[in-house]
């Protein structure tokens, strides 16, 4: 009914516009996070703070900056390290924007959406989305203890509704509760989850994922200091927090690991053994704070809860960055 109907014009444009929207669903299906995309060393982000426990925006460019310098393959904002549960709302979208604005193209970035609350983990999940974002890691729901049939219910109404690609994060320790094996493999077959971060520190249970979960489905390390084993038997990478301050020297190991050079993937873990350790000495992320800290790159202290570490901590660590001096 529309005059313009027989216009040749106007069937042009309306063609034209056809073919923009066209354009722009393929676009978004191949930039779509694709777990060939997951490899290598991806940075769990630390938030920094001001003198006045502000979030620093400036500092968090500045530390994102040092990971890509350093050869990071992407970064993850927003989870355990980046003091997530002590953020309000507000902060926790800036710096979800601020992580995509100074990411280069092509590099993933990926949010820590996961809580104890699905609908609040969906919610999240839509605002990674909006943001720019390219992933979601979603953290097994921590104290109400949901049984393996809850987990189950929580992670496919997450995948479901998520307009990202989700990765599973496995780390009973912290939330009281672990993904069984049998429910990590039927959780890898929905097509919008795509890995999975191991932190329970099962290497039997991690080789079982990488060996019977689909291909397309990747299993990272959330555990530096067992990185260099999870490699071994099927990871494919690591979501790794001593990279905020020692991107070089972990990206060497994880690369050389990756090329079946195991000898030059050992020394590597040697030399950055004992910076793991001693990062390893207290709660996470008050032990890389501080690293960041004695290093001169001034990122703030933890928020309460949690607390600055202990003066031998600090000792063992500043030990441990003399004698990697050279890669700071």
């Amino acid at each position: 009914h529309n005059p313009r109907a027989s216009s040749l014009d106007y069937i042009i444009e309306e063609l034209l516009d056809m073919n923009c929207i066209i354009c722009y669903i393929f676009t978004m299906i191949d930039s779509k996070l694709k777990s060939t995309n997951l490899n290598g060393v991806i940075t769990a982000l630390i938030t920094p703070f001001d003198q006045h426990s502000k979030v620093s925006l400036t500092k968090y460019d500045e530390l994102i900056a040092l990971g890509w310098r350093g050869g990071v393959s992407g970064i993850v904002a927003l989870g355990t390290t980046g003091e997530s549960p002590v953020l309000s709302s507000d902060e926790w979208l800036a710096i979800a924007k601020q992580a995509v604005a100074s990411s280069p193209t092509g590099k993933p970035v990926i949010i820590g959406v996961g809580t104890n609350n699905t609908a609040t983990t969906i919610k999240n999940s839509h605002l990674a989305g909006e943001v720019g974002a390219d992933g979601v890691l979603i953290v097994t729901p921590y104290y109400n203890k949901p049984t393996q049939s809850g987990l189950e219910r929580h992670f496919l109404m997450v995948a479901d509704e998520s307009p990202l690609p989700v990765i599973l994060y496995e780390i009973p320790g912290r939330s009281g509760v672990g993904i069984s094996l049998e429910l990590t493999l039927k959780l890898a077959i929905h097509p919008n989850i795509i890995g999975i971060k191991e932190a329970g520190g099962n290497l039997w249970r991690s080789s079982e994922i990488a060996r019977q979960a689909p291909d397309d489905f990747v299993v990272l390390s959330g555990d530096d200091n067992l990185t260099l084993s999870l490699l071994a038997i099927g990871a494919v990478g690591v979501i790794s927090v001593i990279s905020n301050i020692l991107p070089v020297p972990f990206v060497k190991m994880v690369d050389a690991m990756l090329c079946d050079e195991l000898n030059q993937a050992r020394d590597w873990h040697r030399l950055v053994s004992p910076l793991l350790s001693a990062l390893s000495a207290e709660t996470n992320p008050s032990p890389i704070k501080e690293a960041l800290n004695i290093a001169g790159l001034n990122m703030g202290q933890v928020r309460p809860p949690l607390a600055p570490v202990s003066e031998s901590t600090r000792e063992s660590i500043t030990n441990a960055l003399n004698d990697l001096n050279k890669f700071i």
